[in-house]
C-alpha cells in the first residue's frame, strides 16, 4: 500500500482525532507527499493521491447527483437489485425487512441502492480507512442540505434500513451476524494495466489495498452461511475463487454470479 498521510487542517478538529484513531501522520505541506492522503475539503473525507497526475480524489457522498437520479428511477431495473432478487416491499409478510450483508461495502453504493430498494443491509468493510469515508459519508447524509423534501425522507428511510459495522475482516466477522437472506460479494477488480484508471475511484482503493482486496476464501464461507450469495465481478472475468455459480446476469462491464448456498 502506498504511504497514507492525512493532511492537517487547523480549522477542522475531525483531522487530528482521525490520524489518532487511525495511526497515521498529520502532515501540513501536501503537494510533494508520494503516497495517498486523506483530507477535508469542503468538510467532506477525500482520499487522494497529489503526485500522481490525473488519479482523481474519492469520497462517499450520498446526495450525489447521480445517486439521487438512480433513486428517481425504478429501482427495480437496477442490476444489483435483479440479482438479490428484486426489491422488497414495505411490508413484508413477517412485518420485517429481508437482511443482506455485504461483506465488501467499499464505498456504499451497491449497499445504499439495496437498502433504497426496501432491503436491511449490514456493511462489513476491512479497510480502516475506507471505512473512515464510509462512516463520514453516512454521517453527512444525515444532516443533508439543499435537498427537496421528498428527496430527504427518501434518504432518510435509506439510511435507516443500513447498518455499518466496526471496521474488520469479512472472515471473522460474517459468522459473528444474524442470518441474512442474501450475502453480497464486490471484491476488487483485477488491475487491467491500460485501463487502471478509467474508474479514479477504483484506480486509488486498488493503491490502498494492494492484493488484499480480491476477496479470496469469503465465497466458500459465504455459502455456508446464507441460502444464497451473489458476487459482483468484470464482464469477462473468472468467476471468484473458480467456482461456478448456478446462474449470471450479465451487463456492459459488470456481472452478477448467483450462487445457491445453505438453505438452512
Amino acid at each position: 500500500m502506498s504511504a497514507l498521510a492525512i493532511q492537517y487542517d487547523p480549522e477542522n478538529a475531525n483531522c487530528e482525532e482521525l490520524a489518532q484513531r487511525l495511526n497515521l501522520p498529520l502532515i501540513s505541506v501536501t503537494d510533494q507527499h508520494p503516497g495517498l492522503l486523506l483530507s477535508y475539503r469542503n468538510n467532506k473525507l477525500t482520499l487522494s493521491q497529489p503526485m500522481v497526475r490525473d488519479a482523481g480524489a474519492v469520497c462517499v457522498d450520498f446526495c450525489d447527483s447521480r445517486l439521487s437520479f438512480r433513486l428517481a428511477q425504478a429501482l427495480s431495473r437496477e442490476a444489483v437489485v435483479k440479482a438479490v432478487g428484486g426489491c422488497v416491499p414495505r411490508v413484508s409478510a413477517s412485518g420485517t425487512a429481508r437482511h443482506l450483508i455485504d461483506a465488501t461495502a467499499g464505498l456504499g453504493q451497491d449497499s445504499f441502492i439495496l437498502a433504497a430498494a426496501g432491503w436491511q443491509v449490514t456493511l462489513i468493510e476491512q479497510s480502516p480507512v475506507i471505512h473512515a469515508l464510509l462512516e463520514d459519508g453516512l454521517l453527512r447524509a444525515r444532516d443533508p442540505v439543499s435537498l427537496s423534501r421528498q428527496h430527504q425522507r427518501i434518504l432518510q428511510e435509506t439510511l435507516s434500513r443500513l447498518n455499518l459495522c466496526p471496521a474488520g475482516n469479512s472472515m471473522d466477522m460474517l459468522p459473528s451476524l444474524p442470518p441474512a437472506s442474501v450475502i453480497y460479494l464486490d471484491p476488487m477488480f483485477p488491475a487491467r494495466e491500460k485501463a487502471a484508471r478509467v474508474k479514479k475511484n477504483r484506480f486509488l482503493l486498488q493503491h490502498l489495498h494492494g492484493d488484499q482486496g480480491a476477496g479470496e476464501g469469503l465465497l466458500p464461507l459465504a455459502l455456508s452461511l446464507s441460502a444464497k450469495v451473489v458476487v459482483k465481478r468484470p464482464r469477462l472475468a473468472q468467476p471468484l475463487d473458480d467456482l461456478l455459480p448456478a446462474s449470471s446476469l450479465t451487463g456492459k462491464t459488470s456481472r452478477f454470479d448467483i450462487y445457491v448456498g445453505n438453505s438452512q
